[in-house]
């Protein structure tokens, strides 16, 4: 893809929001997003149940009796986590260890003891990559926020490697995936972007270039994924903002 084409709908989509008149009009967008980000960042991990049209009413706290209730908390969890990040981007703070195991503790509350690394091995069915040995997660980790404080590439690689490297670490027993999407969106925000989110149906080919990543250390499918995924989220808000 043109990273030119890209640029000129972020240019767009700026200038569309500074001539926005009615701030209610993205406020009702950000909203929006938030409730269809939660319900992708969900259901692409293909255990939750709870339907899009039903994500506000449980994060207003409607009580819904055919979803369990780890359903009903991971997607008020994930709805608080979401808005977490979007405040630390505007609050300007560095996304460091203990700001990730919070927000992994905000995705995992009342489910699990959230924000402690892993203790035990894990292996991820049908990856051809498995995450480190337990007792290497600490290490990793350290290394892993020392790569992003020195990172050379363009901020959208480095959002894209903040994401890829932490899932592969998979530092936590649940909610990596989550986390590290939430962690890409940070970076994305921080830089300028928009978040951008990941329906399930394209699940395959985002496995495909974690994958990629992964074992052959290439990030360049990754960032080519998340600049189409940008591109299409400007076109559409340009549509709307205009």
């Amino acid at each position: 893809m043109n990273h030119n084409i890209l640029e000129l709908e972020r240019q767009d989509y700026l200038t569309n929001l500074k001539g926005l008149k009615d701030h209610k009009k993205f406020e009702q967008l950000q909203e929006s997003f938030k409730i269809h980000y939660t319900h992708d960042a969900l259901s692409i991990q293909g255990t939750n149940k709870v339907k899009l049209e039903d994500v506000k009413k449980v994060i207003d706290g409607e009580s819904i009796p055919h979803y369990s209730e780890r359903d009903v908390k991971e997607v008020v969890n994930h709805y608080k986590a979401i808005n977490h990040v979007y405040q630390m981007v505007k609050d300007n703070v560095e996304m460091s260890e203990d700001g990730i195991k919070d927000i992994h503790e905000i995705l995992t509350d009342g489910i699990l003891n959230g924000g402690n690394y892993r203790n035990v091995n894990i292996r991820i069915p049908g990856a051809t990559h498995q995450p480190p040995d337990y007792i290497k997660v600490y290490d990793r980790m350290k290394r892993y926020f020392y790569t992003l404080s020195q990172y050379e590439g363009e901020s959208l690689e480095k959002a894209v490697f903040a994401h890829a490297e932490l899932a592969k670490v998979h530092p936590f027993l649940d909610a990596n995936g989550r986390l590290a999407r939430l962690v890409m969106n940070y970076f994305l925000m921080k830089a300028g972007y928009i978040p951008v989110s990941m329906c399930k149906d394209l699940k395959e080919r985002y496995i495909k270039v974690l994958e990629t990543f992964k074992v052959e250390k290439n990030i360049e499918p990754f960032v080519l994924f998340v600049e189409e995924l940008l591109l299409e989220r400007y076109k559409e808000l340009n549509e709307q903002l205009a």
